[in-house]
């Protein structure tokens, strides 16, 4: 039994259909987490006291606007070089702990890895977590992920009572891109498909040349935060001429 997970969700989902789905495979689940797991989670999200601040991080040499907002990792961050405490890295120990469960179920529950697994093509990889908060302002330009990321769960904790769909937030897959520039806006795609990320949503996309996705600019009242955490499914630290050319191209995330 899970805690956390929605087991026929995962377990009756097809990886054909998802890995079928254009501009880049990606799904928009409904409650995967069981409801009481999503409300405890909600309302026990890691203090913003813990995460740092990012404003205007360069993106690599990709041109992009930088992705402003309140990051925090677990453990370690890809930010800290060499010092990995402070603000921005959270051990296991700072989180409340609903979230220490729900990491280490995440890490350690088969039937996620395994839903994780068949989705993503898996052999060998390793996984992060971080969490992001936006606030008014906040924006995530268009963007494919960094070479060395294979796939990304992202879990959302905002509901129909905090947040607005007209303040921005919801999460934009992009089709056919029609400029060369590697720093392109929303309105140089042909498609733009919107989903709402509201009310226990977490979106799951694997990481391709044209998996180009963004996030609008938020224009949420002050003190209304998009909230969200990052499964983040990684190859290990191989092919590091590809990787920097990725970085490139794209820009690092």
């Amino acid at each position: 039994m899970s805690e956390f997970f929605n087991l026929p969700i995962l377990e009756s989902f097809s990886a054909q259909e998802f890995n079928k789905t254009k501009p880049f495979p990606n799904h928009l689940f409904k409650k995967i987490l069981l409801p009481e797991a999503f409300n405890e989670l909600y309302n026990h999200f890691p203090c913003l006291d813990l995460f740092e601040k990012h404003v205007n991080k360069p993106r690599g040499k990709s041109g992009q606007r930088p992705h402003n907002r309140y990051y925090l990792a677990f453990e370690k961050s890809i930010y800290h070089k060499n010092d990995q405490s402070g603000s921005g890295v959270a051990k296991i120990e700072q989180l409340p702990k609903v979230w220490q469960d729900f990491v280490r179920e995440v890490q350690t529950f088969e039937p996620y890895q395994e839903f994780l697994r068949r989705c993503l093509n898996l052999d060998e990889y390793v996984i992060r977590y971080a969490w992001h908060v936006g606030e008014t302002g906040s924006e995530v330009s268009p963007h494919c992920d960094s070479f060395d990321k294979i796939g990304t769960h992202i879990f959302y904790f905002n509901t129909s009572a905090d947040w607005e769909v007209e303040w921005g937030g919801s999460i934009l897959a992009l089709g056919g891109k029609r400029t060369a520039k590697t720093n392109p806006d929303i309105s140089d795609f042909e498609t733009v498909e919107s989903f709402d990320i509201r009310d226990n949503s977490s979106f799951l996309f694997k990481n391709t040349a044209d998996g180009w996705h963004a996030t609008e600019v938020l224009t949420c009242p002050p003190n209304h935060y998009r909230r969200l955490f990052n499964v983040i499914v990684q190859k290990r630290k191989t092919e590091k001429t590809l990787k920097k050319l990725w970085h490139y191209l794209s820009g690092k995330n």
